[in-house]
Formats: structure tokens, sequence, C-alpha cells
């Protein structure tokens, strides 16, 4: 797979068959991750003529003598935020996109459903032939039933939870504010009139 070809399904498939607006959960394989031109930001493989055009475009001050590797790393400094061109054609359908966390599949549904599909081919294939891995495949994707979805999006949303819980975070919290008093330094006061 590459952006190309996700990005034609993309618009050819799958965006065509959604009715409503829907929310789209991309993992970070490299296809869904495609930065825009706006985002993208010069590495170690750009010439420093394209480094000096590109900081000149985003009037971004560079010494004039300055070197390649303190060009790229003025370049870093001043890296903008990730876009993704998958993302804006998705919201130009009216879809919004929640990316999940790097490393983590665990919290993709789609990965437990592949893990069945996977394991059915693995178990089932009996000759190593074009044929029978074709026929085993047309199997796996029996596989992913209605209730085999929602089961896998359960326990990705109970592992969520887990996470949650684990990192001990709650909503609501009031915030506590440290005043640095400017008569005496050592002085701490916490403020906690904001309740």
């Amino acid at each position: 797979m590459n952006s190309a070809l996700f990005i034609r399904w993309l618009t050819s498939q799958l965006l065509l068959a959604l009715a409503e607006p829907s929310v789209l959960v991309l993992d970070n394989a490299p296809y869904h991750t495609q930065l825009t031109e706006e985002s993208r930001c010069p590495t170690t493989a750009t010439s420093k003529v394209e480094i000096v055009k590109w900081l000149e475009c985003r009037r971004i001050p560079s010494p004039p003598h300055s070197t390649r590797p303190e060009l790229l790393l003025i370049c870093k400094e001043n890296r903008p935020e990730p876009w993704y061109t998958v993302d804006d054609i998705i919201r130009s359908w009216g879809h919004e996109v929640v990316r999940l966390p790097p490393a983590h599949p665990e919290l993709n549904a789609i990965e437990q459903v592949w893990g069945c599909m996977k394991r059915h081919v693995c178990c089932s294939l009996q000759w190593f032939t074009r044929a029978d891995l074709q026929a085993r495949l047309q199997e796996a994707k029996l596989i992913a039933t209605r209730e085999v979805w929602a089961s896998a999006v359960r326990r990705s949303r109970a592992i969520e939870e887990e996470y949650w819980s684990a990192d001990n975070i709650h909503e609501g919290v009031d915030p506590v504010i440290i005043i640095i008093d400017s008569d005496d330094e050592d002085d701490l006061c916490v403020d906690s009139a904001m309740d």
C-alpha cells in the first residue's frame, strides 16, 4: 500500500459509501501520514538552497553564512504542526478524523479483526498455492462479522478506559495556581481562591 493507492481507494470506495457524516479512525501507517506541502519541513536530504528557500518563504530569519546543519536546526525549531493530506480529503467530504497514538494498535479495532482473519488463514492453509491462499482469504472475510467487529470495538474501548484509569486523569480537576511573590522570592503562595 502507498499513499496514492490509499487515497484512490478512499475517494473512489470508502467516502462514497458513507451516507452520513462519520468519524474515520486512522493509525500511523505511512500511507495515512503523508504530510501536506505546507507542513513539510526540510530534512538532511534537502539541499542547502532548498533549505534557505523554505526559510525565506516562511520569513524565518537565518544568519547569512549559516552552515547546512545550522539551517536545519533553525528549520527544526520552526517546524510546522503536521497536517496530513488524507485528513484534508476526509474533512472536505464532511467527515472527521481521529488519529490513534503511535505504537498503540490495541486501540484500533481493525487490528484485532485483522488478527482473527490472519489466524484463520495461518491455521487453515493446507497447500502453499495461490488458489488455496485465495480460498482461505475468502473464508477469512466471512469471519469479520458484525459481532466480531462489535467485540473488537468493545475491547478497544475497554483498553482505552484502562489507560485513562492508569494515567489517573480526571476531567474537571480545579486548577492550582502558584504565585511567586515579587517582594520575597522564597515564599510561594498557592492560590486556591479560583474555586
